[in-house]
């Protein structure tokens, strides 16, 4: 019983920034974590994150994304630190709104104080493969549970950028583009869920915004290599980057990104209208928890 901590012990961190649907999240939090405290509208991840961990009173603290629901279930469970390196980053998966894919992307983060506050990463990258995201620089229990849902279609910039910025992280390597001779190499997961994302949503209400996004990322990042796929790390740049294409034919737009990642890289994406993208989200495997601490692959 020595090295065990129940997770309704420890404290929570709302992080959020501009996302549209954050208060009513928050106050969805705080009815189900009445002790949650909040970072709002702190510029960079980077920064964010070790702003929430300066409030943090805990020495391992629970950070909750602005567009992230969380699970009651989880504040259940109770952390054996004999099982996982309590000093690394403990990453449990979240579910899409949108696609239905469930996987570490929006869901809730487990952070020591001391890691997260001597990170650099994004806005404060030393090394080129810390500035898209967390888990190159940064030690990572990367958990099987799904204890969240991330709702990224509160307008149609959010799914955008959401898609957007998931299309890029998927199509690079430790923060490197993945050249297009190279695309069919990457790694199986990633390639199903980067394909998920371009084809799965066009049955929920502005899905096809988000389909879109990560069409247009990896194209961006592996076709046109030269764009600037840092910027993703810069949610101001990525509103107004959405701000500059804003998209005026959803449907054509696609057609346009997904005919290009057929043809340049063998991409298997699809066009799915609304009863065949529900039909793709009814039949997807469903996820089943194990233990709080069970690692996403063995």
């Amino acid at each position: 019983m020595a090295d065990r901590t129940r997770v309704s012990d420890l404290d929570f961190v709302y992080i959020s920034f501009k996302e549209p649907n954050k208060e009513q999240n928050w106050a969805d939090l705080k009815n189900k974590v009445p002790w949650a405290k909040r970072v709002d509208g702190v510029v960079g991840f980077d920064n964010a994150h070790k702003a929430a961990a300066n409030i943090a009173e805990t020495d391992f603290f629970i950070s909750v994304d602005g567009d992230n629901i969380i699970d009651e279930k989880f504040l259940l469970e109770t952390m054996d630190w004999t099982k996982t390196n309590k000093k690394a980053v403990h990453r449990w998966r979240a579910r899409n709104n949108v696609n239905g894919l469930v996987y570490g992307n929006g869901g809730i983060v487990g952070w020591d104080k001391q890691t997260c506050l001597g990170m650099k990463t994004h806005e404060n990258a030393d090394t080129e493969e810390n500035q898209i995201d967390f888990c190159w620089g940064v030690p990572h229990e990367n958990l099987h549970n799904c204890y969240s849902t991330t709702v990224i279609n509160a307008s149609e910039q959010q799914a955008f950028v959401a898609g957007y910025r998931e299309g890029v992280k998927m199509s690079t390597n430790k923060g490197r583009p993945i050249p297009a001779q190279d695309f069919q190499k990457m790694w199986p997961m990633n390639l199903r869920i980067l394909s998920t994302w371009c084809t799965i949503g066009a049955d929920v209400e502005l899905g096809k915004y988000a389909m879109l996004g990560a069409r247009m990322g990896c194209f961006n990042t592996v076709i046109e290599a030269g764009n600037d796929l840092f910027k993703i790390r810069d949610l101001e740049n990525m509103e107004l980057y959405y701000k500059d294409q804003s998209p005026q034919d959803i449907d054509t737009d696609l057609t346009l990104y997904g005919n290009s990642l057929r043809q340049q890289l063998d991409m298997p994406i699809a066009e799915f209208d609304e009863n065949e993208s529900r039909f793709y989200r009814f039949v997807m495997p469903q996820h089943t928890n194990k233990g709080v601490q069970d690692r996403e692959y063995k």
